[in-house]
């Protein structure tokens, strides 16, 4: 048997040790939660609609929303103890609404156009209170969330029972713990092309609801847009449950429901050089059967919510 001339033997085993070196490096571990660049101004546009067919009592009631924001990020230099400050104010606020015989809308530009209806005044004045609040994110030098400044303020010129029932919806407290949860989807710690992973958002709806979701991510690799290279990541809902603390006199109550997710998905495209995400859609629809209790009496019926969202850096 003919055998390998030792130096040429040598130069085999190196190409295989510098195989294993560099098989790594085709698949490199990347961090994909974006850093804060200070000095930075962004502009974001958002996109958010709701579709829901309620069907109680034999009967059908749809619901629709359209809402459309834009949103002008501004982050500052860091103190001296390293800390960091983003602005979020709202420069444009647009939403439609679908109600039984009703169709109502809202426009920013016009912000004291009266609601058609007397009684959807109250939700008017919450849509002028979103329309012109800002939201400052304080940071620690690592870049922790440690509170949000502007969200109690923008509540304080609302009706008390008003103000009161958004506390836990729009209140600083509610915001700092709901943007924590929501930072968390994108992993701080290494991860590789095809790495899963699991996130449970917790989100606050009005009227004292809570929406859970656990969807699982999936980082698929990079990108190219025009000159940018972008890290994207998949999710896809997994299980939803709705819950509900309602508020001190409020006529209706939602006291069981079980749901599933019908259809999910997802996407998250990363910037890591410009430290932002530059572009997040989800869609999800739910279904299934719940339990309310209106003046005191008790109704079963199903539920079809779709819920969908789209944030877009501007150029």
């Amino acid at each position: 048997m003919s055998r390998l001339p030792s130096s040429r033997l040598h130069l085999v085993l190196l190409s295989t040790v510098a195989a294993l070196l560099i098989a790594p490096t085709a698949e490199a571990q990347v961090v994909l939660r974006p850093k804060h660049q200070p000095k930075t101004q962004r502009t974001f546009h958002v996109e958010n609609s709701t579709k829901q067919v309620l069907k109680l009592n034999g009967m059908d009631i749809e619901t629709e929303s359209l809402q459309f924001i834009i949103v002008e990020s501004s982050t500052a230099t860091r103190g001296d103890d390293g800390s960091l400050r983003v602005t979020d104010a709202i420069k444009k606020l647009q939403q439609e609404l679908t109600l039984p015989g009703l169709k109502v809308s809202f426009d920013s530009s016009n912000p004291d156009k009266k609601a058609p209806l007397p009684q959807l005044e109250p939700l008017f004045d919450v849509m002028r209170v979103i329309a012109k609040s800002r939201y400052t994110y304080v940071y620690d030098k690592a870049d922790k969330l440690l509170k949000i400044e502007g969200a109690d303020e923008a509540l304080k010129d609302l009706d008390p029972a008003l103000r009161k029932s958004l506390t836990g919806q729009l209140g600083a407290k509610s915001l700092l713990k709901q943007s924590l949860n929501q930072s968390q989807r994108i992993l701080a710690k290494p991860v590789r092309k095809g790495d899963k992973w699991q996130h449970t958002t917790i989100q606050q709806l009005e009227a004292g609801q809570t929406l859970t979701v656990k969807r699982r991510y999936t980082y698929s690799g990079t990108v190219k847009k025009g000159d940018d290279t972008l890290h994207r990541i998949t999710s896809k809902a997994l299980e939803v449950t709705l819950t509900q603390d309602a508020p001190e006199g409020s006529p209706s109550k939602l006291t069981a429901s079980k749901l599933k997710v019908a259809k999910a998905a997802g996407e998250i495209l990363v910037d890591l050089k410009k430290g932002t995400i530059v572009s997040e859609t989800d869609s999800t629809q739910m279904t299934g059967t719940l339990t309310l209790e209106i003046n005191g009496m008790s109704f079963d019926g199903t539920l079809d919510l779709t819920i969908a969202t789209k944030s877009q850096l501007q150029p």
